[in-house]
């Protein structure tokens, strides 16, 4: 707890001196997260209106559960940021509500899912939003401490979850994969790896583990255990992001 609110102090130090009203004109329209991603109805949309999304951040760097990304929800759903930071647990901490202004960002479909950033400069559909710009599109407004992440089934993931946070209960390792480490080692270090959830009911859900995550050498609970995570999708299946370690 103080940890993250000394994360939040900073964040709105560092921040802070761009956090006034400059950006926030009175034709600044708030809009849902669902909405703002309905825009993308191609491959990308440059986000010319003058349009603000509220959200509370559910995912970042902090345990290096994810590579140069956030993510935000609100009731409506979840939206990734491509950020160019290696920090960027200390300028959004974990469950900090948040205020992102959209215009001259560009919204497009990386893999399966529309994400937001800058305007691409070379070939990949999106740049990473400039550490120093941070402050620019992401205003830090207050925390939000008692956040749940939505509670599902396997069979009940659609693609309105897609980059939400979702907890699903008493899962398991399939029996196949039972005493490994979360990673994968080669060579002495862990490489990005794919595991297989099982439910009660006996469907399977695929979870990415990045190979920087700082449990990425421990060994997966045998029991059956409670996990949440950003639902994600790409080459048509979903599959799970465990972000701050919420494995329960």
């Amino acid at each position: 707890m103080i940890f993250r609110l000394l994360l939040l102090i900073c964040s709105c130090f560092l921040l802070g001196r761009c956090s006034n009203n400059k950006g926030i004109t009175p034709h600044t329209e708030e809009v849902s997260i669902a909405y703002l991603k309905s825009l993308c109805k191609g491959d990308h949309h440059y986000i010319a209106n003058d349009y603000m999304v509220r959200g509370v951040v559910v995912a970042t760097d902090w345990l290096g559960e994810m590579r140069k990304s956030a993510v935000i929800v609100d009731d409506s759903g979840g939206l990734e940021f491509a950020i160019d930071s290696d920090s960027i647990s200390v300028h959004l901490p974990i469950y900090s509500e948040v205020s992102i202004l959209c215009s001259g960002l560009m919204l497009a479909r990386v893999g399966g899912k529309v994400e937001i950033g800058a305007p691409p400069t070379g070939t990949f559909p999106l740049d990473n939003i400039d550490n120093g710009m941070i402050g620019r599109y992401i205003r830090v407004t207050g925390v939000c401490e008692d956040f749940k992440p939505l509670t599902k089934r396997f069979a009940d993931i659609g693609v309105g979850d897609i980059s939400n946070l979702v907890r699903f209960d008493k899962v398991r390792i399939c029996d196949e994969e039972q005493g490994l480490s979360w990673c994968d080692i080669e060579y002495g270090e862990p490489v990005t790896t794919y595991r297989t959830l099982v439910d009660e009911m006996g469907d399977t859900l695929a979870v990415r583990i990045l190979d920087s995550c700082y449990y990425a050498k421990e060994k997966m609970p045998k029991r059956e255990v409670s996990v949440a995570g950003i639902i994600d999708y790409s080459a048509n299946r979903y599959f799970l992001r465990i972000v701050n370690k919420w494995i329960f």
